[in-house]
């Protein structure tokens, strides 16, 4: 049987939900278009269900063209019964357009209702409520409100929020507790005050303080004054080292110790004596202001057995003196010598003096050792000594083995002789010397001078008439005879050619043998009979060539008797 209508009133909110309709229970020919509307949705209504809802629509949408489609082969199959069922299948058709039409009605109207329970539903979350809707809140934590107004978690934790189970207002007793404790701190405040202004010296104790108890510091206790009094019968210190002086800086220029008061006879005093640096026991009537200690004498100190290094001192003094430095504690041994144990182990001096000893300066091993090795060796080398003498003969069998033992002639020319040795040559060193300054060949430079012909017939070469002239000039010399020179030479024209000279007799006569005449052509000493030919009984001097340039100077010397 089909429901005809139920109402608002026949059923409660929500007293049909999606699970409490199997699937396909609801259908289109059951309602119509619009007969359940939108507001009839609750809030919560599942959109999911109005989804599942439409998808149940299009079932039955597809199941119906089935059926048409069976109705078709029922056509094909079935002739006698043609017109009902093409009247049943127009009929279906109606009822298929109309279920079409439903449906698309139903499908916008559920799509708007899903729309408007969407909005619905995002309304109801936009709230406070709207940041814990997907996720969940840090744990223990206590909730407010943020500043939009949000739910959120402080950073207050459960356990902070279980302390304020209290019995009464918390802020009745916090305000209670802040006035004690403003007091508490005026109090403190006031006191640091008073103990600043003390210790700053702008309060002071007016006159003595006096403890009448006992006076315990458990911090330190220090002291700004210049002197500390203690008049006690027994001080018990706990330190192990008592530093003395313990502003002292700088460069030590103070003494350091301790005084002992004896009364009227001044004062003792054990202290470091910075002038000597040395420890000082003496008696002084220095007072202890003094940082200088002048004492007055040393003070004596008798004591049990004086100990050193762990043994009675005068014993080991005597025991120490009489070893092997017996010998030797109270006198000089004899100066720069070698010590040496004598035959009773003492300490005794060597013949070896301290020069000797320096000697062994860079020994490095044991000398007998050295010296055996060497003797070993002397043997060995020997044959050593030979091959080497025979290398060094070989060495110097070149042209060095002429100066191998002796010096060659000083200040010499060195060039090798007929033996290809080293040896001197007779330039010196003086003629080797005019080499200097020569930057060509000298027979090149020389030939550029003339030619050797030309060299030749002015007696350049041989020097035949020099060494003539020479042995002429010896020979009147012998004989007494006088040489003037430059007698003026003379051309009268006579002869042709012009080469015939005369000489200008001299008070003694002209000069009888050509020997005597010496005649030269711009400076050129020519030969005689070769070049020219002297008449003496006229004087005359006659070139051999028929000729004599012009410009050329004729200079004729005569050695003439004396007058």
């Amino acid at each position: 049987m089909a429901l005809t209508r139920v109402t608002s009133t026949v059923l409660e909110a929500n007293a049909v939900s999606a699970e409490k309709l199997a699937n396909g229970s609801l259908v289109t020919r059951l309602y119509s278009i619009e007969s359940i509307e939108a507001k009839h949705f609750a809030a919560s209504a599942n959109a999911f269900s109005l989804t599942t809802n439409i998808n149940l629509l299009t079932a039955n949408l597809n199941q119906t063209t089935a059926n048409l489609a069976a109705a078709s082969a029922n056509i094909l199959s079935v002739g006698g019964n043609t017109i009902s069922i093409l009247a049943n299948i127009n009929l279906n058709a109606a009822n298929t357009i109309q279920l079409q039409q439903n449906l698309a009605a139903n499908v916008n109207k559920t799509t708007a209702n899903v729309t408007a329970v969407e909005a619905r539903r995002v309304a109801n979350i936009a709230g406070a409520v709207s940041t814990i809707t997907t996720g969940n809140l840090t744990a223990s934590r206590t909730l407010v409100s943020d500043g939009s107004g949000k739910v959120a978690v402080s950073t207050v934790t459960a356990t902070d929020l279980s302390y304020l189970d209290a019995t009464s207002s918390i802020q009745t007793q916090l305000n209670a507790g802040v006035t004690k404790i403003n007091q508490t701190t005026n109090n403190v405040n006031q006191t640091s005050t008073n103990v600043a202004a003390i210790l700053a010296g702008t309060t002071g104790f007016t006159g003595q303080v006096t403890m009448a108890d006992d006076l315990v510091i458990q911090g330190n206790l220090t002291v700004l004054g210049d002197s500390v009094t203690a008049n006690t019968i027994n001080s018990v210190i706990q330190d192990r080292f008592l530093m003395l002086a313990n502003s002292a800086t700088g460069a030590p220029s103070a003494d350091v110790g301790i005084f002992m008061n004896r009364g009227n006879e001044g004062n003792a005093a054990i202290f470091y004596d910075e002038s000597t640096k040395s420890f000082t026991m003496a008696e002084t009537r220095d007072p202890d202001a003094n940082v200088v200690i002048s004492p007055t004498g040393l003070a004596n100190l008798v004591v049990g057995t004086l100990k050193y290094n762990g043994a009675d001192l005068n014993t080991a003094i005597t025991d120490n003196r009489s070893g092997a430095i017996s010998t030797v504690y109270k006198d000089n041994l004899t100066a720069s010598r070698a010590v040496v144990s004598d035959g009773s182990g003492k300490v005794a001096i060597s013949d070896v003096t301290a020069t000797e000893i320096g000697y062994l300066d860079g020994v490095s091993s044991a000398i007998q050792t050295q010296l055996n090795n060497t003797n070993a060796s002397l043997t060995d080398n020997s044959t050593r000594i030979t091959a080497v003498e025979a290398r060094r003969v070989a060495n110097i069998a070149g042209a060095v083995s002429t100066i191998t033992t002796g010096n060659l002639t000083t200040n010499r020319a060195i060039v090798s002789d007929g033996s290809g040795k080293v040896a001197v040559s007779d330039v010196t060193t003086t003629e080797i010397g005019y080499l200097d300054g020569v930057s060509s060949a000298i027979q090149t430079q020389l030939d550029s001078k003339g030619s050797t012909a030309g060299f030749q017939s002015n007696d350049f070469i041989t020097f035949q008439r020099l060494n003539a002239n020479i042995n002429l000039v010896s020979s009147n010399v012998a004989l007494g005879l006088t040489q003037l020179i430059n007698v003026a030479a003379s051309a009268t024209g006579a002869g042709s050619g012009n080469n015939v000279f005369f000489i200008a007799t001299p008070a003694g006569g002209n000069p009888v043998a050509i020997n005597n005449v010496v005649v030269s052509l711009n400076g050129i000493t020519q030969a005689k009979t070769t070049d020219y030919i002297y008449t003496p009984s006229t004087g005359a001097v006659t070139f051999t060539d028929p000729a004599i340039p012009s410009g050329l100077t004729v200079q004729i010397i005569t050695l003439n008797p004396p007058s």
